[in-house]
This record gives structure tokens, sequence and C-alpha cells, in this order.
């Protein structure tokens, strides 16, 4: 009987429904969600002896590959996968795989909610009425001021720009996007929403200088990778003024240890959950089970990050 191992915490546990495929196909499934916060070490302890693990946030690394001998399949819960090892897991046969497009929309409406609360200043006013009060500081109208971002945007009547390197021309003419250079985005922007990977190329994108470039009246939301900011820029230009506000889902460290942010009253904070609703999680979790199912059958799994380890990939 194959085995697959589950660090996913928004995953129920063995008898989720949402896994039902894989005990259908004679899979025992182990649910561990203390495995998302495993160092390396405990992490090996715990994927031994499995075949496949949906994966959370924890790191794969190449100690970790090398180690688990009987591992398959890496299958990323999400689109992200900076924190496996991909070269070495192509190296040892191991298949890696994300969740493409399954929590796409549920990115672009949190987005869309950090511009709102930003704009409306949301959490100022839900603290200011909490602590008994009736003051109403005055917000900011978005009427006329990533791909879902757009299509949203256009229902309020905004102008898009995007700097994209390889831009789906056809979604372009039809949602009436702007493609311009990053600096120029940033000049000309109220509002500048984050949607790209957090690779060693995007390291800090968002530096001292390129805050410089934006707007002083300019809202800054970053719903993708905490390393795309650099935050000692950011903390500098919101209170030296030189940036109106911020809407931080992602954080350079997770669980950050920097509060400086949560004293701030212009900017809104939530715990990376940008992608995760109740309809992109079950999403989610299905698209990972039917990955390890395709693998385990011989055939190439959706969201393959890794096709050059199919020819050598582990058997079952």
């Amino acid at each position: 009987m194959p085995k697959v191992l589950v660090t996913q915490p928004s995953v129920t546990g063995p008898d989720d429904p949402r896994l039902e495929a894989l005990r259908a196909a004679g899979w025992e499934i182990k649910h561990e969600p203390s495995g998302a916060r495993a160092t390396p070490e405990q992490l090996l302890e715990l994927v031994q002896g499995h075949d496949a693990v949906i994966a959370s946030s924890e790191s794969y690394t190449r100690a970790v590959i090398e180690g688990a001998d009987t591992l398959k399949h890496i299958a990323r819960w999400g689109v992200g996968f900076d924190q496996v090892d991909v070269a070495a897991a192509t190296e040892h046969g191991v298949l890696v795989t994300t969740t493409p497009g399954a929590n796409d929309w549920g990115v672009a409406d949190h987005a869309f909610a950090l511009i709102f609360a930003l704009a409306r200043r949301v959490v100022e006013n839900d603290k200011i009425v909490r602590g008994g009060g009736w003051a109403r500081p005055p917000g900011r109208d978005i009427w006329r001021i990533g791909r879902g971002v757009a299509q949203r945007a256009s229902g309020f009547e905004m102008k898009v720009l995007a700097y994209e390197p390889y831009p789906d021309q056809a979604f372009v003419e039809k949602w009436g996007v702007e493609l311009v250079e990053l600096d120029d985005l940033l000049a000309r922007s109220d509002y500048v929403t984050l949607h790209a990977p957090g690779g060693s190329d995007n390291q800090h994108l968002i530096n001292a200088e390129r805050l410089a470039h934006m707007k002083s009246t300019a809202f800054l939301v970053n719903t993708a990778r905490g390393a795309l900011i650099d935050e000692d820029a950011l903390y500098a230009a919101l209170v030296g003024g030189r940036l109106a506000g911020a809407g931080l889902d992602v954080r350079q460290q997770e669980p950050p240890t920097d509060t400086r942010f949560n004293e701030l009253s212009n900017v809104v904070l939530t715990a990376h959950a940008a992608g995760i609703t109740v309809e992109t999680s079950a999403a989610m979790t299905a698209m990972a089970a039917e990955s390890i199912l395709e693998g385990s059958r011989g055939e190439k799994p959706a969201g393959l990050l890794n096709p050059e380890a199919w020819d050598h990939r582990r058997a079952y």
C-alpha cells in the first residue's frame, strides 16, 4: 500500500473528503500538520517511509531529499516552490508539482480587499468604533483610479498598468492593460500590487530606489512573496511620509519576528492568507492529490516543475 504524508494544516485529517481519490486508490494517508514548521531534520524523520507528500511551507533541502529514499513525489499545496530544492529533486528522480491556477481568484480578491482596506481606512475606522469613538477619518476614492486584479480593476474604471516580461497579448488587449517598464509603473500608479515569484532574481524587487519612484500618495500591496520587498526601505518610506500606506499579506520571515509594521495605522497586515479560501483550499487539495495519483500511474502530472526528472524518476 503506497503512503502519502500530508503536512498542510488546511487539510482536516486523513479522512478529509478532498482526499477521497487517494483513499479510493488504496493510499495510506498520514496527516501531520506540525510538519509545516518542521526543521529539515524533523522533516526527514516524518517523511521516511512515505512515497509522496502533500507539502506545506516546510523546507525540502538536498539532505531531506537524499535521506528520504522512498520519496517519489513532492506535491506542493499552492504555487510557491522556493522551499524545495528542485535541482536536488530532479537529480534524485523526485517529482515536484504545484497547483497552478487553483488559488488565482482568491489572491486577486485578497489584493483588492487590501486595496479597499487601505483606501477607505477600514482597519483604522474599525479600531475607532470599537474604542467607543465615532470619528470619521476621510478615505480616498478608488473609482477611476496579475490578471484577476486587472479584471476586477476594470469594473472600477481604473487604468491598469502592468510590468510583465512575458505578457499574454490577447488578455492585455481584452482588458485594456497598458504594458510599461517597472519604474514607469511605479511612478504613475496610485495602487501597486505585486504578483511575482520570489526567486533570487526578484529579491528586493521593491527597494529604496524603486520606492523613491512612487508617489507619496500611493499604496503598495504584496500578496506574492515577502522577499520581493526590502522591509527596511518600506518602513522608512512609510514613517517618513514618502508612501501613503501598504497592505502586506506576506513577509520576509514567516511568522514575522519584526513587529515594526504592527504599530503603523497606514499598514494592513494579514497572515499569508490571500490564496486560502474554502474554495481554493478544496481546489488545491484535490489538484495535489490528483497529481500524486497521475505520477503513480505513470502519467506526467499536471503542474510538474521538473520534467527532466521524469525519465529517471523513482519507481513505485
